[in-house]
């Protein structure tokens, strides 16, 4: 369902990584026992989906893997799916060019899902919604925004396989998607700045 959700959002057009910003433990409870998923939510949780999918990111431990990461960084097991994504890359594509073609391929779709959940995120900035609904959008949000930096790492690790004159506009890809992540980044504070101000808001009425 979730795949089917950002495959069509793909299709539709779109009109240096900053730090995830922290988010309490009761938001991350609240996620998981949301009934109800808003559209931020929905595309969050489909690119991460599609990201494991296509090996670009090992699969997630759930939301206490995903806390595990905001508070302790990185696992050592994040370098693993470079060597997964590399080898089927390599064995799936005949020549190094197609090659190339393809993890550029790769990389662009990776900015157009985070971008489309930038603008869903950017949405949220001023609606009338609880602090307690706009705390658990934000988990979901930072949880793809932390796919984001993973797959990158796995991008990095892909091109450096190839020569510098092989890789046919992957490089300028990956510094898009170094652009689409640092405005994720950007959009993730303001929308934690947002549900603080909402629940300081939500205390003195």
């Amino acid at each position: 369902m979730r795949s089917v959700l950002l495959s069509v959002l793909l299709t539709s057009s779109l009109g240096a990584c900053a730090t995830v910003s922290m988010v309490s433990s009761e938001a991350v409870v609240e996620t998981g026992l949301s009934t109800q998923q808003s559209s931020l939510r929905e595309v969050s949780d489909a690119y991460t989906d599609m990201a494991e999918r296509e090996k670009w990111v090992a699969k997630s431990g759930g939301l206490l893997g995903f806390a595990r990461v905001l508070m302790d960084g990185a696992s050592d097991g994040d370098a693993t799916p470079v060597m997964k994504y590399t080898d089927d890359l390599q064995s799936a594509s005949g020549s190094r060019s197609q090659q190339v073609l393809q993890l550029r391929g790769d990389i662009e779709s990776a900015t157009h899902g985070l971008n489309v959940a930038t603008m869903e995120a950017e949405k949220l900035f001023g609606a009338d919604l609880t602090a307690k609904r706009l705390r658990a959008d934000l988990v979901s949000y930072e949880s793809a925004l932390v796919t984001a930096k993973k797959a990158r790492r796995t991008f990095v690790g892909a091109l450096a396989k190839y020569e510098a004159e092989e890789l046919e506009g992957a490089s300028d890809a990956l510094t898009a998607f170094d652009d689409s992540i640092d405005s994720a980044s950007d959009a993730a504070d303001k929308l934690a700045d947002y549900a603080a101000d909402r629940k300081r808001s939500e205390a003195t009425s």
